[in-house]
């Protein structure tokens, strides 16, 4: 991308827009969850951070192949599998609630902490775009807020907790929804320009011919 100078920002810009699609569902359906059903609020979040592993682990075979620098991305993508998995099948349901909620607090907060830095770190050094940059910015400083918001609410309950966690990724998945349909038009735009210019290139090579 034109507007773009770090590695992170050439994965796919499916990439984006998948992790951005899933999620936005999974926000909205925490904010329509039954409130009551703290199981099922919890077997959302963790099938959400499955799904956002999945396919940040494709997307480090993507950048492997085109010996884009994959690290990160297959850090977010462990970091998010093993969240997924600690919620859905490590927890010792014997434990108390309180046990539970200070779990689920270290968990969610932690990792919306760390994404969230990360995001701010790459808004500033990843884009000439003066849009892009803010919006990955402003994401990132929203999600720092929400995250201190978790840490220090520890009397709010696992329920309010784990909306607000969904309100996290309703925020993070409309910027990378904005940010995939945004990639995929200086994509196409790209290819415009190589295809024209590869038209002049060869406009002018038969008219250099014409004239010999």
């Amino acid at each position: 991308m034109n507007n773009a100078k770090h590695k992170f920002v050439e994965s796919h810009w499916l990439t984006f827009a998948m992790k951005g699609a899933i999620s936005v569902v999974a926000g909205l359906c925490l904010m329509f969850a039954p409130k009551n059903d703290l199981s099922v609020m919890t077997q959302i979040v963790g099938w959400t951070m499955f799904g956002l592993a999945f396919i940040e682990i494709a997307n480090v075979l993507y950048r492997s192949r085109r010996s884009h620098n994959w690290g990160f991305p297959l850090i977010l993508g462990l970091i998010e599998l093993s969240i997924a998995i600690a919620l859905l099948y490590t927890i010792d349901p014997t434990k108390t609630a309180d046990e539970l909620t200070w779990l689920r607090i270290i968990y969610l907060s932690s990792y919306v902490v760390f994404a969230s830095v990360v995001t701010i770190v790459m808004g500033f050094a990843s884009f000439n775009n003066i849009t892009d940059r803010f919006m990955w910015v402003v994401n990132g400083m929203i999600g720092s807020v929400i995250a201190f918001m978790m840490l220090g609410g520890t009397n709010l309950g696992a329920v309010a907790h784990i909306e607000m966690f969904g309100t996290y990724l309703m925020v993070n998945g409309l910027t990378d929804l904005f940010f995939g349909v945004h990639s995929k038009e200086e994509m196409l735009e790209e290819y415009a320009q190589k295809v024209s210019s590869k038209k002049k290139v060869a406009a002018k090579s038969t008219s250099k011919k014409g004239k010999k």
